[in-house]
């Protein structure tokens, strides 16, 4: 009896560890209210946004990189100083194959928050599992 037990335990056990560990990654939606702080609290804090899926939407961009390697970016555009506007968003890395959308297109990017070494200094950026066009609507390109 006290065998049976202990096997049941033990699956019981593993079955909530398999559980917790699906149920963990929750969404975080980067808001227009707040954009500019949570993007800074994920680039402060990536360890907090681990198993969490981010959703951004902001403009598109492209570029190539001194190793000649494609990147992508979303963004917003915030205010700046003597008209040196800034941007806020990211950098993501798309595996599934290359992106058609045109500069400063509007989209939506869901993806996690990764972490690599690069130049001596921590790169933080989204590993992007999808990348869609989205209508603007009334949303500002910029967040104050």
């Amino acid at each position: 009896m006290k065998r049976i037990i202990f096997i049941l335990l033990v699956h019981l056990f593993f079955f909530q560890e398999a559980m917790a560990t699906k149920n963990s990654r929750s969404i975080c939606y980067l808001k227009d209210r707040l954009f500019m702080q949570q993007v800074n609290d994920i680039n402060l804090n990536p360890q907090d946004y681990k198993n969490k899926i981010i959703q951004i939407e902001g403009f598109f961009a492209k570029y190539i990189d001194e190793n000649k390697v494609e990147r992508y970016a979303v963004f917003r555009k915030t205010a700046g100083c003597c008209g040196n506007d800034g941007m806020a968003g990211f950098e993501f890395e798309y595996k599934k194959g290359k992106l058609s959308f045109e500069q400063d297109e509007w989209i939506l990017v869901e993806g996690l928050v990764k972490e690599k070494r690069m130049s001596g200094y921590n790169h933080i950026y989204l590993e992007a599992s999808s990348v869609s066009k989205k209508k603007q609507g009334n949303k500002p390109g910029f967040v104050f």
